[in-house]
C-alpha cells in the first residue's frame, strides 16, 4: 500500500507527456534539424506518433544530454557577442571603398587649396 488511491488513479489516467522535436531541441540546446538527423542515424531514441510526428521522453533526453557532443559548423552558431575589435574590423571590411574614397577626396582638396 505504497500509494494512495488518488495518486494511483492519477498515474493510470494521465499518460506520460512526450516532448516534441522543438522541445527536445530546447532541452538539448541543438537545432531541430540536428535532432532529426540524430534520430535517423539511431543516435537519439524517439517515438513516432501517427507515423510522422516525432516525440521524445524527457528522461531519455536528460540521460543522454551530457553524452551528446556535437560539433556544429561555425556558420550555424549564432554570434551573440562581438568584441569592439571585431566590430571595427567588420566596419573597415564593409566600408573600405568609402573610407579610401573620402581620404583621396580630402587629399585632392588639400592639394587644390594649398596651390
Amino acid at each position: 500500500m505504497g500509494c494512495s488511491q488518488v495518486t494511483c488513479a492519477t498515474k493510470q489516467i494521465m499518460p506520460e507527456k512526450l516532448l516534441t522535436a522543438e522541445e527536445a531541441s530546447g532541452l538539448l540546446g541543438i537545432p531541430e534539424e540536428e535532432i532529426k538527423k540524430m534520430v535517423d542515424k539511431g543516435e537519439l531514441p524517439a517515438y513516432q506518433i501517427g507515423g510522422c510526428f516525432l516525440r521524445f521522453r524527457r528522461e531519455q533526453l536528460e540521460a543522454i544530454r551530457s553524452a551528446i557532443t556535437i560539433r556544429l559548423p561555425e556558420r550555424t552558431l549564432p554570434r551573440l557577442r562581438q568584441s569592439a575589435i571585431d566590430k571595427l574590423l567588420d566596419f573597415f571590411y564593409f566600408n573600405d571603398f568609402y573610407i579610401i574614397s573620402a581620404i583621396l577626396a580630402f587629399l585632392i582638396l588639400w592639394i587644390i587649396i594649398k596651390t
